[in-house]
């Protein structure tokens, strides 16, 4: 009998250590460089992209700031405006069809999306500098008449030294193997300068890539660990940080067309569960964080298959069924995060073993992810569909109670509907 890629995951998924890791997430330890280039594999996936894209945009990005001696402010907004360059594609859709799609379109499409990153990027808390890099990282230098077609106000140097490393990482995308590009990419972006690029910055980057050691870098299996120790962006205070992941929610939600705020009332609803189960506020406080980041892998799922409101195929099933393994790999590269990366990859599992990827049974489950799963079970039956009406409250917790001792365990429901009443009690 075949093994299912949900089966073969099973083995690496059960691995206690993420969920016994201290997480000190919340004392004031992370930084937004730390946060946001382990989160960038997210963006990568939702692009598309092969895992790390975002991180080695970044390193190239600072390795040309540094060669031309930008000011310490610049480089750390060239290093953002590189990470989070496709900000904007993770948060929109992009029609599955868009590679067909005639040049103009595609413009348009870039255009949107780069603004709309620009625009999640100021909501991040980050500077104005990286904001007007992302929304320009599309542009094109072309040179008419010996000057740059856009005035160099138009095109900040964040965006164009994001603009360079965005077509220098396609190259390698392209390319046969690394030890073509070798040798091939100072010609190539020689080719570039003057007409898709900044000549000064190609003509930089051309003289680096020329090097040994920049290579040995870009390839380094600690690429995130070097850029997360920068950390740029400053430390986040707990308020800092939960509005970051506030952020990330919404942007989850707008991708998947969710209602807006979604992801917020989830967390939201999730704490107050765990609190009322007893749990201490520090523990109770990590649940909120890993429930603002709960849905964070259906980003690497076409979002098609999430906004289909016939039933899904096997392949299309097995694709969505693949996004929590996604979310705890993404999560699992913030440190700190082991603890919030298993919660978050256990959340669609039951305690009667039907559940997925790992097909868990009973305390298998943390209590953790059956919270979260929980809250958003009762959220979706709450909440209008394409396919039926939003149920009320109390027709939601009759759903709920047949699901109880098999999806949950039966004694959370109580604090889910006193949590709820709670909340209702408060509106009026």
């Amino acid at each position: 009998m075949t093994t299912s890629p949900i089966e073969a995951l099973g083995a690496e998924f059960l691995d206690p250590i993420l969920y016994e890791e201290p997480a000190p997430a919340l004392n004031g330890a992370l930084s937004r460089a730390t946060l946001l280039t382990g989160l960038s594999r997210a963006f990568d996936l939702a692009e598309g992209r092969r895992p790390g894209h975002a991180q080695r945009l970044a390193f190239v990005g600072l390795t040309v700031a540094a060669a031309i001696e930008l000011e310490p402010s610049l480089v750390e907004a060239s290093f953002f405006a590189c990470l989070l360059h496709d900000l904007g594609m993770a948060a929109g859709r992009v029609p599955p069809d868009v590679g067909q799609a005639p040049w103009r379109s595609k413009l348009e499409l870039m255009t949107a999306h780069a603004a709309l990153g620009a625009r999640f990027a100021r909501r991040l808390g980050l500077s104005e500098s990286v904001a007007e890099g992302i929304a320009t990282h599309h542009h094109c230098w072309r040179v008419a008449d010996g000057q740059p077609a856009l005035p160099e106000q138009h095109f900040p140097i964040a965006g164009r030294i994001a603009a360079l490393a965005d077509r220098f990482d396609a190259l390698l995308e392209q390319a046969r193997s690394p030890l073509f590009l070798r040798k091939e990419a100072p010609r190539l972006l020689r080719d570039m300068a003057g007409n898709e690029v900044d000549p000064d910055l190609a003509e930089v980057l051309a003289r680096i890539v020329s090097e040994d050691d920049f290579w040995l870098r870009l390839f380094d299996n600690d690429l995130a660990t070097s850029l997360m120790a920068l950390n740029y962006g400053g430390i986040l205070s707990e308020k800092e940080l939960f509005e970051t992941l506030g952020v990330i929610a919404d942007l989850v939600d707008l991708r998947n067309q969710r209602p807006q705020d979604s992801g917020r009332r989830v967390a939201r609803l999730a704490y107050e569960i765990a609190r009322r189960w007893g749990m201490p506020e520090e523990r109770a406080k990590l649940v909120h964080a890993a429930a603002l980041l709960h849905d964070i892998g259906t980003l690497g799922v076409p979002v098609q298959f999430l906004a289909k409101p016939d039933i899904l195929t096997v392949h299309e099933l097995t694709a969505v069924q693949l996004h929590p393994v996604y979310a705890r790999d993404i999560l699992s590269e913030v440190p700190g995060f082991g603890a919030i990366a298993w919660w978050v990859g256990c959340h669609h599992e039951r305690i009667d073993g039907k559940g997925y990827p790992g097909m868990l049974e009973g305390a298998e489950v943390p209590i953790e992810s059956q919270i979260i799963g929980l809250a958003e079970a009762y959220l979706a039956l709450t909440s209008e569909r394409p396919y039926r009406k939003a149920m009320p409250p109390e027709e939601a917790f009759l759903v709920l109670e047949g699901q109880a001792g098999s999806r949950f365990d039966g004694a959370l429901l109580e604090h889910l509907v006193d949590a709820v009443h709670d909340a209702m009690a408060g509106l009026h």
